[in-house]
């Protein structure tokens, strides 16, 4: 990185009239994924693959249990839909049980809910095994290709 004496303001005011936005050394790296561009300015800033699934998903929470459906999946969380099940409201880490499809038992993990669009949730997984995020992550390669 060069030092302040360094660089030239010229160059700095050229680069502001530009109508191309200024990208980050992050930005030059990962590029966005193509349809980010449709989803919004926060979800633009996602690494892995996303794919979109349907799966039973069970969370459990004080010993309340409750069954939704999975709607997108990545290795670092899920899209929960309700919308054929019970409202709930979740605060702190809840276990959820993943029935992913090819997989002879469920994943279960700790997850927090990050983000709640009408009847979806969204929710990141905290603590989860790194056999069961390799699978996951095997599941996902698999219904990627299947899209292509």
């Amino acid at each position: 990185m060069p030092r302040p004496s360094e660089v030239d303001v010229e160059e700095l005011a050229d680069g502001e009239a530009s109508e191309v936005a200024p990208r980050s050394r992050f930005e030059n790296h990962f590029e966005p994924e193509p349809d980010s561009m449709l989803r919004g300015p926060l979800e633009s800033r996602r690494l892995g693959v996303r794919a979109p699934v349907s799966f039973s998903v069970f969370l459990t929470r004080q010993g309340k249990r409750v069954r939704a459906r999975a709607s997108e999946v990545s290795t670092t969380g899920v899209l929960v839909d309700f919308r054929h099940s019970e409202p709930c409201v979740f605060d702190g880490l809840v276990t959820l049980e993943l029935a992913v499809p090819a997989l002879p038992k469920p994943i279960r993990c700790a997850a927090r809910l990050v983000r709640e669009v009408g009847r979806q949730q969204a929710f990141e997984f905290m603590i989860i095994g790194r056999d069961d995020r390799l699978s996951l992550a095997e599941y996902i390669d698999r219904v990627a290709r299947r899209e292509i």
